[in-house]
């Protein structure tokens, strides 16, 4: 039991130690409401948890994943030809006015760098600041692109649906 309250009294001060850095962070994170129950839906706010956490390369890295599968989603919900290459199926969206050119444009910075990140390049960042606010823009795209895509109504014709 020595070798438990050890351990449990250190990750009690580490987690106080950086306290006010997640509560920071976490005032700052949107997250949408309603997502459909798919393969992808429990990524998005498991993103928004690693950066509130300061675990800036799994939510890079998890956030290009889900915009991976998104638009792997929506090429087959739409019957659009599914191209492997991720950029070109946004694009595809994007020309078949299925998305707009801010989500296309919030896709394609969220996926820019993947196989650095995927990989682990000898490029990929290293810095933490910089790796905070490239961390920071992955959770603030994929809540643009996710507005967008899974909008919703309260109120009205359409209340309670996707539309």
């Amino acid at each position: 039991m020595k070798g438990y309250e050890r351990i449990r009294r250190f990750l009690i001060s580490a987690f106080e130690a950086d306290l006010e850095n997640r509560v920071h962070r976490a005032s700052g994170v949107q997250l949408q409401k309603v997502i459909p129950s798919h393969w992808f839906a429990a990524a998005a706010s498991e993103c928004a948890g690693m950066y509130v956490s300061g675990f800036f390369y799994g939510c890079i890295s998890i956030s290009q994943a889900y915009v991976e599968a998104l638009s792997k989603f929506l090429c087959e919900h739409h019957r659009i030809k599914l191209a492997k290459d991720v950029e070109l199926r946004w694009r595809r969206l994007s020309d078949k006015k299925l998305v707009s050119s801010s989500t296309l444009d919030a896709a394609l910075a969220i996926f820019s760098n993947r196989n650095d990140f995927h990989h682990l390049n000898m490029d990929v960042e290293l810095d933490f600041t910089e790796l905070q606010k490239r961390a920071e823009q992955c959770v603030m795209f994929l809540h643009a692109i996710e507005s967008e895509i899974f909008a919703f109504s309260y109120s009205g014709s359409e209340a309670g649906k996707i539309v």
